[in-house]
């Protein structure tokens, strides 16, 4: 694994070593240096990978599997490099043209200033119709994953909610950092430029701020929420909104 600056220069590594057999942190700021390590993968065992990159007068990188600290390494940066801009898992220039070989990743955050460790995903998706179904097409098109499929909306203020269905996480959490709705939305020649994702809590209905889309491609939209919109209070496993849904504006 290799992190970039916007400069496309090197910044930190995470690579095996053929003289240990273990992946080590390797900081590559002046000069490259390569952290001691105590980790040795295991074929086909899932694992939770957390790596931090600081990016100042040095660049200090950290690698965590499961949470333990493995490996670390520190270099001077007084060529002045700058912050991680870009990830490239490296696959072919590890396992070189061993077609055997196959990693599979998941659950992949970048946090600025906070730690990954021990935070996870839950992915739910739209399941049926519920309180709205103002907008034209069915609510297929927004489960498939296929963009080519789609809703389309033909006045500012039309509503799409639906329940959800997939995994529903773990039944005890220390904390849920929040709830976001992902949408991808294309505007058309005529008709709302906007949409926003809402929740349903209770009756009522709490509304994201509206982003402009473009016509020109389909565009990912996020809408996040950190704190419960009906009471400001943090979210818990049995506050978490039951319905979703999409809005044209």
């Amino acid at each position: 694994m290799e992190v970039h600056d916007a400069n496309a220069s090197l910044l930190a590594q995470i690579k095996p070593s053929t003289s240990t057999n273990r992946y080590h942190a390797i900081a590559r700021g002046d000069t490259s240096v390569e952290g001691a390590s105590s980790y040795t993968a295991t074929s086909g065992q899932p694992v939770w990978i957390d790596l931090r990159v600081t990016v100042g007068a040095d660049i200090t990188v950290t690698f965590y599997v499961d949470g333990v600290l493995h490996s670390t390494a520190t270099a001077a940066n007084v060529g002045g490099k700058g912050k991680p801009r870009r990830v490239v898992f490296a696959n072919r220039g590890l396992h070189a043209s061993n077609s055997n070989r196959t990693s599979y990743y998941a659950h992949i955050a970048a946090l600025d200033g906070v730690s990954t460790i021990g935070r996870r995903f839950v992915r739910r998706t739209p399941n049926a119709i519920a309180s709205f179904n103002q907008m034209t097409g069915s609510i297929d098109a927004l489960r498939d994953g296929n963009i080519a499929t789609r809703v389309a909306s033909t006045a500012a203020g039309q509503r799409m909610s639906f329940s959800l269905t997939g995994p529903s996480g773990p039944a005890a959490v220390s904390a849920i950092a929040g709830l976001h709705l992902k949408q991808v939305a294309q505007a058309g020649t005529d008709g709302p430029d906007a949409t926003a994702g809402f929740l349903r809590i209770g009756g009522v209905t709490h509304d994201a701020p509206p982003v402009t889309v473009p016509i020109l491609a389909p565009t990912p939209v996020y809408a996040s929420w950190a704190l419960n919109p009906a009471d400001a209070s943090p979210w818990s496993n049995l506050t978490l909104p039951m319905e979703v849904g999409i809005v044209s504006a």
